[in-house]
């Protein structure tokens, strides 16, 4: 089967962008995920991937060329000589400068990660101890329907992500992305720890925060395709995913600002007398701006019921939290506030949850707010433009081997008796739950011209 490598929307503005090079010969096989080409967008030069595995048959490309989205550049096959067919006329099926701009382009790369590398060596913390199952001193306390909720959770965040990834590459998913896979420890053990009736302050990073407080996936999904079914009607997006029917306001692109915005709300809580909590997530890079500081410090003089979730997954954006940061550990600026600081093991889903507990526990009993470092790890870049060449692949496989799905899957089996099978027909379940969201946003009507300009004013 021939299949089309199409340019998906990369850039900031979504116009044309040019074929750098190619990273792979014709005749090459390529896995699902490996970068094929370079390009450049308005924003950056980025590395396109392969959607599916299969041998790069032919180029409809050359270096330099200026390609418009969503048109073919490259045709991938399930063999190496498979016919071409109505693509044969337009195919350049031998390029020799491939294969030196394969090396030329790796020496490039390398050579930008030692010299990005060589600045943090010195200072760059090491991941937490791997510990080869989460929590065991927990699991036994917890009822086994209560794990499999946090397993399936889990998975429908992984899956839901890694089929949106794979379509955006099929240039099937508008906009942009900014990925969740690695961190679904987080958002699933905070919420676990909380009632349907409080709230939670997202990123741009938001879909496994919605999916783990009780979002829809058809609504979210709706969403992210801007259809009126989307759970914001088509307004928000990717990034300004909205859900009020589970305790979820617009979620905010910009850095930090939410910290302020949930301070906010958790006092409103408390001037009503309502036994609510209100969440912050956040990232290791906002903690070194204005509205951190300003939001818990407000948060702690008040006694606010808050709990501000800092997912430090050791890189904002590119950047890695040493350059930052001369506390390798964000949880000690609690102190200054007069708070607790709590770190722990954000790939632990059961960790997460039990240090959660407790703090929702504390805010509840009006005792104030807590800073929670759940340090976590994004497999991704940090949007789909961004290849992470910041990082090494070794870097990578350690944290993917703590893998939090994987090791509540471990626990699951070797601590509770769990059938493999009973967890693969999980993983089935939440794969056929995802595959219905994407039809339904797929087939869900536009949002009526009308509708432009409503919810615009309070």
């Amino acid at each position: 089967m021939i299949s089309e490598i199409i340019i998906p929307k990369l850039g900031a503005t979504g116009g044309d962008v040019t074929l750098d090079e190619w990273l792979v010969p014709i005749g090459a096989f390529v896995n699902a995920g490996a970068p094929i080409a370079t390009l450049t967008t308005d924003k950056a030069t980025v590395e396109l991937e392969a959607f599916r595995g299969g041998y790069l048959r032919a180029i409809l490309a050359r270096p330099g060329d200026t390609v418009p989205i969503a048109t073919p550049i490259a045709l991938l096959a399930d063999s190496s000589d498979e016919p071409l067919g109505e693509y044969a006329a337009r195919a350049i099926t031998n390029l020799k400068e491939t294969t030196t701009l394969l090396t030329a382009n790796t020496d490039a790369v390398e050579s930008q990660i030692s010299n990005q590398k060589s600045a943090i060596e010195n200072r760059k913390p090491q991941p937490p101890p791997q510990a080869p199952i989460a929590s065991s001193s927990i699991a036994p306390l917890l009822q086994l329907p209560f794990l499999l909720a946090l397993f399936r959770s889990m998975s429908l965040i992984r899956r839901f992500e890694d089929t949106l990834y794979q379509l955006f590459l099929q240039g099937l998913v508008p906009g942009t992305l900014h990925q969740y896979q690695g961190q679904e420890a987080v958002a699933v053990g905070v919420s676990a720890a909380l009632n349907k009736d409080d709230v939670i302050f997202s990123t741009h990073r938001p879909v496994g925060h919605l999916l783990a407080k009780g979002s829809s996936a058809r609504g979210v999904a709706a969403e992210i395709w801007g259809k009126a079914a989307g759970c914001a009607g088509g307004k928000g997006g990717q990034m300004h995913l909205c859900d009020i029917t589970i305790g979820a306001p617009p979620s905010n692109a910009i850095v930090g600002a939410n910290i302020p915005i949930a301070t906010g709300a958790a006092l409103a809580f408390q001037l009503r007398g309502e036994p609510r909590v209100a969440v912050s997530y956040f990232g290791d890079g906002a903690t070194n701006i204005g509205a951190f500081h300003e939001g818990i410090n407000l948060a702690a003089v008040k006694n606010a019921p808050v709990l501000f979730v800092c997912e430090n997954n050791g890189y904002a954006a590119s950047t890695h939290i040493s350059l930052t940061s001369r506390v390798p550990d964000l949880a000690v600026r609690a102190e200054a506030y007069g708070i607790p600081g709590v770190i722990v093991d954000g790939m632990d889903v059961l960790a997460v949850y039990d240090a959660a507990q407790q703090a929702v526990s504390r805010a509840r009993r009006g005792d104030g707010p807590t800073l929670l470092e759940c340090k976590t790890y994004r497999y991704m870049g940090h949007s789909r433009g961004d290849p992470g060449g910041y990082r090494t692949q070794h870097e990578l496989a350690e944290w993917r081997a703590r893998d939090p799905i994987e090791r509540l899957r471990l626990l699951l089996v070797a601590q509770h008796n769990v059938s493999p099978d009973t967890l693969t027909a999980i993983e089935i379940e939440t794969q056929a739950q995802v595959d219905d969201a994407v039809a339904f946003a797929q087939a869900a009507p536009e949002p009526e011209p009308s509708l432009l300009e409503t919810h615009i004013y309070a």
